[in-house]
């Protein structure tokens, strides 16, 4: 039986978008090896590099946000290439245990940026984890699916619209738009050769390549309550989430009000796609002749015609509409973007709830501590923890445990959806994390998000993330040994040395030359 020597928890940094390597070392028969697990490998996409943003912001914008942190954003393509590159020199010819949290591009890309890399023959990938919600086979994961699919459509027609209305886009499809960049592009069967080697796969098409790569007798499709005894890693895994029920799968935010809580229904989504895909045709017939251009409601045979003698033959169609329509005194009951409430409503749902379908994971080491890797895991994926034990029933010699035993053992905690509002419950989750030894990590680059959405044009209306009163928390029980995509190097050092989790055997960190990852050490003798 392997023995559990050390381990090695590393984060790529500088990517909105997550990374995770683990390497542990163990002592199989007298011999040591190193096992690896790779959780996930992604960045947000439409993310150009620091020049190239300053140019499109508002200079209030830059300003707020800082220059300096602008400029050091590398583009997102770029970087993540170097995160591969530096993975693959790194694992060599073998990933041991590779684990696909949900179907969000800032988790997956790199599987498609660096294709021929994870592709090639030579790369062996020893299993590969989902969640039930990918199972090809499960009933409750194709409704599931059929479901957010539809609403991806809708999404894709989105980002559509803004890459037409470039400068002009309102703030709030702007919003919209940000939103659907998790989602990633959606499938392109049509797509050319360059999109193609540019990484613009569909997420769905992404983890079927994987699946594809990896085979099926070697994929695993996990529930919520399995314990997993990882005897080659010298690890025990616990599947956390995400549930079963559906009430929980689609509970978002702690609201109760349920413009906050739960999926939208077909029928509204069918609307917002029917609605984005009026506006993309109206752009694209702007300057087609006022015959077939005249954008009315009703068919010819149901159009009556104005007594007035002002008609849209007389004057274009533009001076008319002008004239009916968008007179400065009429202005109060024009309704030109109301629509985009509905949009933005069905962007945040999609993106919350394919949160909530993320794999949450618990490692157990020998010495009992846990480490917390929960994807972007949601409030009712958290919520969910709470209504099993681990296993379900005692077997195989394994005392059932609960959420909250687990959660009092966790000593390094991945933070999840890069420390937004709501994916780190407060009470059921941060407040039971009561081990002394507790770390965290965060991958986040804060300038990237403060600029998506209306951030782009007006300061402050960014994504809050890290969300401030939860990183003052973590920071107070952390003693400040936090990690972050974009930290500054010299000031987390200090506070590992400053703050030991162990008075002998303290767990250290230690940065790649050039800053592209930051890498925690857990000796264990």
């Amino acid at each position: 039986m392997s023995k559990l020597k050390s381990l090695k928890i590393r984060m790529y940094r500088g990517i909105l978008g997550d990374c995770f390597l683990l390497q542990t070392t163990v002592v199989d028969e007298g011999n040591e090896e190193v096992r690896k697990i790779l959780i996930d490998c992604g960045v947000l996409q439409n993310i150009p590099s620091g020049e190239e943003l300053i140019r499109k912001l508002a200079r209030e914008v830059v300003q707020e946000v800082g220059i300096l942190k602008l400029q050091e954003i590398v583009a997102g393509p770029e970087r993540i290439s170097a995160v591969v590159d530096d993975l693959i020199e790194t694992v060599g010819s073998r990933i041991d245990l590779l684990i696909l949290t949900h179907e969000h591009f800032d988790h997956l890309c790199g599987f498609a940026v660096k294709k021929d890399v994870f592709l090639d023959k030579n790369l062996e990938i020893g299993e590969l984890w989902l969640a039930w919600t990918e199972d090809p086979n499960d009933e409750q994961a194709k409704t599931l699916q059929a479901r957010f699919n539809k609403g991806r459509q809708a999404l894709i027609s989105a980002v559509k619209l803004t890459e037409t209305l470039g400068a002009d886009t309102p703030a709030r499809l702007q919003s919209v738009a940000s939103l659907a960049a998790f989602a990633g592009p959606g499938d392109q069967p049509n797509a050319s050769d360059e999109e193609k080697a540019s990484g613009r796969m569909s997420t769905g098409a992404i983890i079927q390549m994987m699946k594809n790569k990896v085979g099926a007798a070697k994929t695993r499709y996990l529930e919520p309550g399995e314990v997993i005894d990882l005897k080659a890693f010298g690890l025990i895994a616990y599947v956390l989430g995400p549930p079963r029920d559906e009430t929980l799968l689609k509970k978002d935010s702690p609201s109760s009000q349920n413009s906050e809580v739960y999926l939208m229904r077909l029928d509204a989504v069918a609307a917002v796609e029917s609605s984005l895909a009026s506006q993309l045709a109206l752009q694209k017939d702007a300057d087609a002749p006022a015959s077939t251009n005249d954008g009315t409601p009703f068919a010819r045979p149901h159009q009556r015609p104005f007594k007035s003698q002002v008609t849209a033959e007389a004057y274009g169609p533009e001076t008319f509409a002008r004239a009916l329509y968008a007179d400065p005194a009429e202005s109060w009951r024009t309704i030109d973007d109301e629509w985009l409430g509905a949009a933005e409503a069905l962007a945040l749902k999609m993106d919350s709830d394919t949160n909530n379908t993320s794999l949450a994971l618990a490692f157990a080491l020998p010495d009992e501590q846990v480490l917390l890797f929960p994807g972007d895991a949601q409030v009712g994926n958290w919520l969910s923890w709470n209504n099993q034990t681990y296993p379900h029933t005692a077997a195989k010699g394994i005392t059932p445990t609960t959420a909250e035993e687990l959660l009092n053992r966790v000593t390094f905690y991945k933070v999840g959806h890069h420390g937004s509002h709501n994916a780190t419950l407060k009470t059921l989750g941060l407040a039971r994390m009561i081990d002394p030894r507790l770390t965290a990590a965060i991958p986040v680059v804060e300038a990237v998000a403060a600029i998506q959405g209306k951030g782009r044009s007006e300061p402050g209306a960014g994504w809050k993330m890290p969300y401030g009163k939860m990183y003052d928390d973590l920071q107070k029980r952390t003693k400040g040994r936090i990690l972050r995509g974009d930290g500054d190097i010299e000031t987390e050092t200090l506070a590992f040395q400053s703050n030991p989790t162990h008075p002998e055997r303290p767990v250290t960190v230690t940065y790649e030359a050039s800053g592209l990852w930051t890498e925690l050490h857990l000796p264990l003798e």
